[in-house]
């Protein structure tokens, strides 16, 4: 299994996959980095993953931060994320706003969410097809994400296109 070295996180994909149960899934990231501003939006939901750190943000990526909320309209995780992950010159940031991901692609950023890290739990065989079918259909009934029923769909295929 290739893991991937670094990534950047927002609350988001952790707050889902906890709430399906299935955080395990993010033992495919070698290191996740948050900002604390995504820690405080976590705080008193789960302990992190140990692969997981928090780095604080510099004064220059604090007035990004301040910048981005303002202009683009994101929250404070959203945005510190997006500033933290322009400080660490880390271009793959994890979030499931959408008005983050469109920010983050003007930052120069590579922005995936949730049903990614699914599609690729699968195909790096950390979990079964099955699995990622039953975290789909969670993510779609017991969860606070938001997916349409063609990007379910989409998602299904995905994970059901994969050999094994």
């Amino acid at each position: 299994m290739a893991k991937i070295d670094t990534a950047i996180f927002d609350a988001g994909p952790f707050i889902h996959l906890q709430q399906i149960g299935s955080l395990e899934v993010l033992t495919q990231f070698r290191k996740i980095i948050i900002s604390k501003q995504v820690k405080d939006e976590l705080l008193g939901g789960f302990p992190l993953p140990k692969n997981c750190i928090v780095v604080g943000l510099t004064g220059k990526s604090k007035d990004l931060t301040k910048m981005t909320s303002e202009r683009y309209d994101l929250g404070l995780g959203e945005s510190s994320a997006i500033a933290l992950a322009k400080q660490e010159g880390i271009k793959l940031f994890f979030t499931d706003d959408l008005t983050a991901r469109e920010t983050a692609k003007r930052f120069g950023l590579t922005p995936h969410g949730t049903l990614a890290i699914l599609t690729r739990a699968v195909r790096e065989e950390t979990i079964s097809k099955q699995k990622a079918i039953m975290c789909l259909e969670k993510l779609r009934t017991q969860s606070s994400m938001y997916l349409t029923a063609d990007l379910v769909e989409w998602t299904r295929k995905q994970i059901e296109t994969y050999h094994k």
